[in-house]
């Protein structure tokens, strides 16, 4: 793995994502992004033509847009669709005719010298599938749209469409292209037989992006606090079957890196977009579940001057707090469908932090919570604020392993991404009282009666679709990123004899 990767998951966020929410987003969606209305529409790009080759078959040079799937690592580009202008017989090509190969511009650090500076970087991608489609990339007998499918996998940078920007400390878009050509004396077939040869791709025939499951979010949402002028933006979902009053709101507040003006990062940077799927949406009764997805120009834990709150501080207080508040309660007046008795909030780390902050502060408007590897010091916690929300039904998620918000003593690998779990005399590891710990312990102390606490060992993967290096089991995530077991929903407990997962719970509670 790239020292670049490597360094941005020390700092305990997500390295990928990807541009636009709920329209086609520009070939060069940078941080901040452009919205769907200023995009290069597939008119505006190159224009696509034919020519007669010196062997007689037509040369085409198509245009083309991509794929983009939210992955447990982050958004990763999947398909390219090709623009091909004539019916292609799909009998005359497989996944070897083709070579192709990403284009990833953006300004970022050469480590070697610790200097940052603007970066064209050109890698092959291996094909994995390809097949006539329609223009969305679903498979067609006949059409004029061919796609091609890649290998994506955690550490397949080069399918990312994202950078982390050590500047900023959030994600940011790279300004993506890609070069799909024939392999050496490949040739493409058209329907009537008649011989096709591609003229390479180039950044400047990409006419836009799909982003599977983000583009039934609206990510144009934004939001002003009257009195401190604090502008937030946010994603929202709201499902076809939403009726008047009854349906649930899911609130989810983003990490550190997905902060910024651009809420699709604040969905797609985790995958958040889950949660919009049947397998979360069917707990949800006929109604199924709203979801709010706000972001901070910066981070939650900022205290006003752009600074993170210290842990061994007494300031605890995010400055976005009445702005979160405002923003929500705005958007609940707007949406008459939410059941105001089933609000649920949560988030991970950053995000974590301020799911117990705003439950702590408002503790009377929320019907239950779920903080993933949150954020909140031990030294920020005290008997009135545990009184105040240890009737609040939650579920807090963390593993052993995290290095950035440790629940376990600890130190971090010689690689800047494993943890080393310290362990005692009797080989246990050693738990840590501070942040999901203390929470756990200070909340059952009190009495606390629904509350539950999913730690895990490590973080890895689940699918069975990637693996170690060495083969010798699966693929193992920075323990911070615990956040992926919440969002598939691969949280359980025993509550009354019968296992139930986190989400089955939550549809549950009501206030």
């Amino acid at each position: 793995m790239k020292r670049r990767v490597i360094a941005a998951m020390l700092m305990g966020v997500m390295l990928v994502g990807t541009a636009g929410c709920g329209s086609k987003p520009t070939q060069e969606s940078k941080a901040g992004g452009q919205t769907p209305d200023t995009q290069q529409s597939a008119g505006e790009a190159q224009t696509a033509g034919t020519e007669q080759s010196a062997d007689g078959a037509q040369e085409i040079k198509p245009n083309y847009r991509t794929v983009t799937e939210a992955m447990d690592w982050g958004p990763a580009i999947t398909k390219v669709i090709l623009d091909m202008q004539t019916t292609v017989d799909s009998a005359s090509f497989t996944p070897e005719t083709f070579r192709v190969s990403s284009e990833r511009k953006y300004a970022g650090m050469d480590f070697t010298t610790g200097k940052t500076g603007d970066i064209d970087s050109i890698a092959e991608r291996e094909v994995t599938a390809a097949y006539v489609s329609d223009e969305n990339g679903t498979p067609n007998e006949d059409g004029t749209y061919l796609t091609i499918e890649m290998k994506i996998g955690p550490e397949n940078v080069e399918g990312s469409p994202f950078n982390y920007d050590f500047a900023s400390g959030k994600n940011v878009y790279v300004e993506t292209g890609y070069l799909v050509s024939l392999a050496e004396g490949e040739t493409l077939s058209s329907k009537d037989g008649g011989a096709i040869a591609i003229q390479e791709t180039d950044l400047a025939g990409n006419t836009g992006n799909i982003n599977v499951i983000a583009d039934s979010f609206d990510c144009s949402g934004t939001y002003a606090d009257g009195e401190s002028k604090i502008a937030l933006t946010y994603a929202s979902y709201v499902p076809e079957t939403a009726e008047e009053g009854k349906t649930p709101l899911i609130i989810w507040l983003h990490g550190a890196g997905e902060g910024g003006t651009d809420p699709t990062i604040a969905i797609m940077g985790n995958k958040v977009v889950n949660l919009a799927t049947e397998e979360i949406q069917q707990y949800f009764g006929e109604t199924g579940a709203e979801i709010l997805a706000p972001q901070t120009p910066t981070m939650w834990l900022d205290d006003g001057e752009g600074n993170y709150l210290n842990p061994a501080g007494t300031a605890y207080r995010s400055y976005y707090t009445e702005a979160l508040m405002g923003l929500i309660e705005s958007y609940v007046a707007e949406h008459s469908e939410i059941d105001t008795n089933r609000i649920y909030i949560g988030g991970c780390s950053n995000g974590g932090y301020m799911t117990v902050n705003m439950l702590i502060e408002y503790p009377d408007y929320f019907a239950a919570a779920y903080p993933v590897c949150e954020a909140y010091a031990v030294g920020w916690l005290d008997d009135a604020k545990i009184s105040a929300i240890k009737d609040i039904p939650m579920w807090l998620t963390a593993a052993k392993t995290d290095g950035t918000v440790p629940v376990f003593k600890g130190s971090i690998g010689a690689d800047y991404v494993s943890y080393n779990l310290e362990l005692d005399e009797n080989g246990e590891a050693i738990p840590l009282d501070d942040y999901s710990n203390a929470l756990y312990q200070r909340l059952t102390d009190a009495g606390a009666a629904n509350v539950h606490y999913s730690l895990f060992e490590n973080v890895v993967d689940t699918t069975g679709s990637y693996m170690k290096a060495d083969g010798s089991g699966a693929y193992e995530y920075m323990g911070h990123w615990s956040w992926i077991y919440t969002l598939n929903n691969e949280c359980v407990d025993t509550v009354d004899g019968t296992e139930i997962t986190m989400f089955e719970w939550l549809s549950q509670q009501s206030r």
